[in-house]
């Protein structure tokens, strides 16, 4: 029921309503006793009062009007479910004989009470259906906002009230829930078809901050948003956007296709016993039971293991490094990678075009479409572009694909990545298997290479933390830092909503919190092992490029004795590399 103070409650033209003679104030000390005794008192006050002589407000009967009488407080009335149910009931019976109260508008001694929420009111509105063989009107309850009617919920609560058949309050408690996301949803300007699992975690973590409500009541809450967004999907509001049936059961969908939102199949006991199956919500049970938060994020010393196994593989090592490197660096998911084309970067013979002018490197942008949310920027560091470039122009294992499967010849928009059978760009699932076995021979478990892209998210939220603790700012989840460190680092990584970054922003906080509260700093040791030093270990290599760079340059200015000076420092640098790598 959703609970609003009712400001004639407060103040109203009719006199202040005397608590009834027939009540004795003292209930009884144990709690069943006082149930009992307060039921029988609304009971008896239900079967005597006038349904007209009840204050009303907003289409409902006051509550603290019938508290008032029985001796208890509003809170009880709703918390108590028999006496809610009673309640109900009878204002279902009598609604037609409910008479507005009304107040004067200029009596000085009037004082309305607003809602704790500016915004979300729930109305109860009769809607009739004169289609049906007989006439039918219920009462929907309605999430209205201060632009107007939320029209998805408004019209998910005329299918659970007219299709399902659940009863009013029953609907009104699903609203109540559906407000609590629509409300955060709107807050952070996502749309409905950018929902995905990110994003419902993100809204789990700011359910736990609030503090105000239970590990049932927060999963009770992320079922009902699933439950809506499957009445989406089935209706054609979004397409293939949450997982209802067995991946063999959609002909038009991919082996490997991600859904947005994902979904597991239970069996789930009923009211009377009867077991059946049903798709639920991952993310049930809190971020630390869930299916989706017990994934593993891999450490920098796996992802330096990880890496070692990849380089030590047979067959194409150079390939199946880039992968892992695109994921690890860009952040991107496996069916991004997968879209990545020649055309996205200068060829590898055009050097200078890595550079700018003064000589540094540059960093490049790759846009790539999601399924169902639109195009996404991926920024590519200086040397993982020079190398895709290389493996382009020199890779043996791919020209040798190249020959048989595009006879021999090369285009811009032939895909970097190609399978060996086909010649077509590479599947995801293809990928997901190759590196399953990597991992499993790294041995990290609950892990697979979606993962190296949390690993990428986490460490640039960790960077963002040091270079704010650095500067004597320190993050905890109740400071107003927060919001900075996820905008500097969606910035950073060329994200479109902060928002998705939360869960991860909360996780490190949580471990980098000690016993007594208080938030430790990350230790250098941790820091040289991170993700930044392990980019760092790949400079040298990039300065030989950079010096190359230079001597195309002079050659084109012809300067040959300039170049020829500055490749013999080149020359050093690479018997130096050699050196470094033996």
């Amino acid at each position: 029921m959703d609970i609003e103070l009712n400001p004639f409650d407060i103040a109203r033209d009719a006199p202040t309503p005397t608590k009834d003679k027939g009540f004795d104030e003292k209930l009884p000390a144990s709690n069943q006793a006082r149930s009992k005794t307060l039921l029988g008192r609304l009971n008896e006050l239900l079967r005597t009062c006038d349904p007209a002589n009840v204050p009303s407000y907003k289409g409902r009967f006051s509550r603290i009007w019938f508290a008032e009488r029985i001796h208890c407080s509003a809170s009880t009335l709703t918390t108590s479910v028999r006496l809610r149910k009673a309640l109900n009931v009878w204002e279902e019976k009598h609604r037609k004989k409910m008479v507005p109260t009304e107040r004067r508008t200029y009596d000085d001694t009037n004082v309305v009470l607003l809602g704790r929420k500016s915004t979300g009111r729930i109305v109860r509105v009769p809607v009739t259906i004169s289609q049906a063989l007989s006439a039918q009107t219920k009462t929907v309850p309605t999430l209205v906002w201060e632009d107007g009617m939320d029209e998805w919920v408004a019209d998910y609560a005329r299918h659970l009230t007219f299709r399902v058949k659940n009863g009013t309050s029953s609907v009104e408690e699903t609203v109540k829930k559906l407000r609590q996301f629509r409300r955060f949803q709107r807050t952070h300007g996502v749309q409905y078809h950018q929902v995905d699992d990110d994003f419902l975690l993100a809204f789990q973590g700011a359910l736990e901050s609030d503090g105000r409500s239970t590990t049932k009541r927060r999963d009770e809450v992320l079922s009902a948003v699933h439950d809506f967004f499957k009445w989406a999907d089935g209706r054609g509001l979004l397409t293939n956007h949450v997982q209802t049936a067995p991946k063999g059961e959609y002909s038009d969908l991919p082996d490997d296709y991600v859904f947005p939102i994902s979904s597991e199949q239970v069996s789930v006991s009923g009211r009377h016993g009867q077991a059946y199956l049903k798709w639920v919500s991952t993310l049930a049970g809190g971020a630390e039971h869930s299916t989706y938060g017990a994934r593993h994020t891999p450490t920098s010393s796996e992802v330096l293991e990880l890496g070692e196994i990849v380089e030590t593989h047979g067959r194409h090592k150079v390939r199946n490094r880039l992968i892992m490197d695109w994921a690890l660096l860009t952040g991107a998911r496996v069916s991004e990678i997968v879209q990545i084309r020649e055309s996205d970067l200068p060829p590898f013979d055009d050097i200078s075009a890595f550079f700018s002018d003064d000589g540094s490197p540059k960093m490049f942008e790759v846009w790539v479409e999601r399924k169902n949310r639109g195009r996404s920027m991926l920024r590519v560091p200086d040397d993982l572009a020079l190398r895709t470039a290389e493996y382009i122009a020199c890779d043996p294992e791919r020209l040798a694909i190249v020959n048989s499967g595009l006879g021999g010849t090369r285009r811009n928009d032939n895909f970097v990545f190609l399978s060996e059978r086909t010649g077509e760009a590479l599947v995801t699932d293809s990928i997901t298997r190759i590196f399953r076995t990597f991992f499993k021979k790294a041995g990290i478990k609950k892990a697979n290479i979606h993962r190296l892209r949390a690993k990428f998210i986490t460490e640039k939220i960790e960077m963002q933390l040091d270079r704010l603790q650095e500067g004597g700012v320190y993050v905890d989840p109740t400071s107003n830092w927060e919001e900075t460190v996820l905008v500097m680092a969606a910035k950073d990584m060329g994200h479109l909503h902060p928002v998705s970054l939360m869960p991860y922003l909360h996780d490190i906080l949580q471990k980098r919190q000690t016993k007594d509260g208080e938030l430790e700093v990350r230790s250098a040791e941790s820091r040289a092992q991170s993700l930044k030093s392990f980019v760092n270990q790949m400079q040298s290599r990039l300065e030989t490029h950079a010096g190359l760079a230079e001597v195309a340059r002079l050659l084109e200015g012809e300067k040959v004795s300039e170049a020829i000076d500055l490749l013999g420092d080149v020359q050093d640098q690479l018997r130096e590399l050699i050196g470094i790598r033996t």
